[in-house]
């Protein structure tokens, strides 16, 4: 779903929040794009740069152990951001792996946003997965009176739920 409405997005400097093992930050330097790869988990980090040397892929890709995009100093921009974060309303668990846990009150979500969205170029997109148990149209609403414009860029469904990607972008009178 990410890498298929990535191509049709023109970026040459792109942000992956969450890059767990590096796929789509790989698929996206192959395709001569630089990338910055983030994640919290050192684990994930050692796991994507891994994955780069093996796929010989250098020079277009850094990979950084930090919280959201909280490395990153004002005024750095991307011209396309992806995450496929956290995003199931329910807690996080200490006694279980909860990557996918985004929190009752989609505090996670809330965070994410409020960290990458300076960081999206005043022509860039951000492209994130999100479950319709997640209270998308609630997030969608929310972004767009905001100021920015908000469309599906793909859904997939499966048992009990809907996978949305959404594709958000600053509209031509918001402030970036």
């Amino acid at each position: 779903m990410v890498l298929d409405a990535a191509e049709k997005v023109e970026a040459k400097r792109i942000l992956e929040i969450g890059c767990g093992s590096g796929v789509i930050s790989l698929a996206l330097a192959r395709r001569g794009m630089e990338v910055v790869a983030v994640d919290i988990s050192p684990e994930a980090c050692r796991n994507t740069l891994i994955n780069f040397k093996r796929n010989r892929i250098h020079g277009v890709v850094h990979v950084v152990n930090g919280d959201l995009a909280t490395a990153f100093r004002k005024g750095v921009e991307f011209d396309m951001v992806v995450s496929n974060p956290p995003y199931l309303p329910v807690e996080q668990s200490p006694r279980e792996d909860s990557s996918w846990a985004a929190g009752e009150d989609a505090s996670f979500i809330k965070r994410l946003l409020e960290s990458v969205l300076p960081l999206v170029s005043s022509h860039g997109v951000l492209l994130l997965v999100q479950s319709s148990l997640s209270g998308v149209d609630g997030l969608k609403k929310t972004l767009r009176e905001k100021g920015f414009l908000v469309e599906e860029a793909s859904c997939k469904g499966f048992f009990f739920e809907k996978i949305i990607l959404l594709k958000i972008s600053r509209s031509p009178a918001s402030p970036s």
